[in-house]
């Protein structure tokens, strides 16, 4: 979490993603890979495979500590943010980290791991290890927001530990009976070819998804996202026309894959990066009303960060709020209130109105955060107005004369 952090800070992380620099990024690996393959003759007289297996070695730990960077970021954010979401994420990249690893270890040309290091066994890590991650980052992506009472995060990685122990044996003990995928030194097998398509498919269709979700909320972390697995899709698909696994086409395809898992990295920090702490923070824990903020992610309101010292008043803790639906807080009754937060959201205005939550009248204000002309979150606060509405409510006769009018101008203003 603190080197996560540490790279945000440095700008390793940092959002400057725009439309035109993801065009940009996306027509050079097209153009890389075209390049690759039209001046293959006068590249594989200059490429020496006798290194390759060092420079494999260096790829795929650089992919494997993404993986379990993102583990750890999420363990944190679980803490947190009991998300359904989450759970998976570190399901999927515990499990894609140590089969990475295991093809590693067992990659032509390795020390001796367990047994002799194979072309056989490293290719089965390898399809693995992609199907997982292709799968279940699919399902994260078009899966609806799930919040879950229970911590499992023991047992999510208990039962991936588990998947990776029943692939390690299938691949060790059956290594000599599973199908042929690559034939060194003539390519790889129509099976191998089928499964990288179907790999390939589902980072397409991720890519779809991401896509369409960067038109509907107009945020940048889904460019991001969508360049990862574009960066992927490529990858998948050199894997398809590889020779021998240590020519310059396999080293291509790592390449495009670290750089993939570069930016899931920074897409995902992006999506659940943590506030920035200010000494104001202290205040506003002690501030009589909420401040708050919102952004819009799969069609729905989550809270960024919220506080104050009405949220104990009302039985609220801040750490429990942070990640739910604005919806969640709110009674079935106050459509109301996300029309308002969905009008702001979309025209970039801000809104003031009341709202009646958990037995006390609210004045609430809105304003929406706008960068490159895009509303990116939605900032607020929430005071209680409950005491001036029942002084409204008390006949004239009973109020001190002197407080009048200085209600009435409270009344007006409200």
């Amino acid at each position: 979490m603190e080197e996560i952090g540490l790279w945000g800070r440095l700008g390793v992380l940092e959002d400057r993603m725009t439309e035109w620099r993801f065009l940009v990024y996306v027509m050079g690996a097209v153009m890389a890979l075209l390049g690759i393959h039209v001046f293959h003759p006068q590249l594989v007289k200059i490429y020496d495979p006798v290194n390759y297996v060092s420079f494999h070695a260096l790829l795929e730990l650089s992919s494997i500590s993404i993986s379990f960077l993102i583990v750890l970021y999420c363990w944190r954010k679980l803490e947190q943010n009991k998300s359904a979401k989450l759970l998976i994420l570190l399901f999927a990249f515990f499990t894609v980290g140590m089969v990475d690893l295991l093809h590693t270890l067992s990659f032509k040309g390795m020390p001796h791991f367990l047994t002799e290091s194979s072309v056989a066994k490293a290719t089965c890590f390898w399809v693995f290890a992609r199907m997982v991650e292709a799968a279940l980052i699919l399902t994260v992506l078009v899966m609806p927001e799930i919040r879950v009472r229970k911590d499992w995060r023991k047992h999510v990685l208990a039962a991936s530990f588990l998947l990776v122990i029943v692939i390690a044996a299938v691949v060790f003990t059956f290594e000599n009976s599973l199908p042929v995928l690559v034939v060194e030194g003539q390519g790889t097998t129509s099976l191998k070819n089928g499964l990288e398509y179907f790999i390939s498919f589902l980072h397409f269709l991720s890519l779809i998804v991401c896509l369409y979700r960067y038109y509907l909320e107009k945020s940048t972390t889904y460019l991001n996202l969508a360049l990862a697995f574009t960066y992927l899709f490529l990858s998948e698909m050199i894997f398809t026309v590889y020779q021998s696994v240590v020519d310059l086409d396999n080293f291509s395809g790592h390449i495009f894959k670290v750089l993939g898992y570069y930016f899931i990295l920074k897409g995902l920090y992006l999506l659940l990066k943590p506030e920035k702490k200010s000494s104001a923070e202290s205040i506003m824990k002690q501030s009589p009303g909420a401040v708050f903020s919102f952004a819009k992610m799969d069609g729905r309101f989550i809270f960024s960060y919220i506080d104050g010292g009405l949220l104990g008043e009302m039985g609220l803790k801040p750490c429990q709020m942070a990640g739910t639906q604005v919806e969640d807080l709110l009674p079935p009754a106050a459509g109301a209130v996300i029309d308002h937060c969905n009008d702001s959201w979309e025209s970039g205005d801000k809104h003031t109105f009341t709202a009646f939550l958990k037995g006390r009248h609210l004045i609430i204000s809105l304003a929406p955060i706008i960068k490159e002309g895009i509303v990116i979150e939605i900032a607020g606060t929430a005071t209680d107005i409950s005491t001036f509405i029942q002084s409204a409510a008390t006949p004239a006769k009973t109020r001190p004369m002197a407080g009048e009018a200085q209600e009435e101008r409270m009344l007006q203003t409200l």
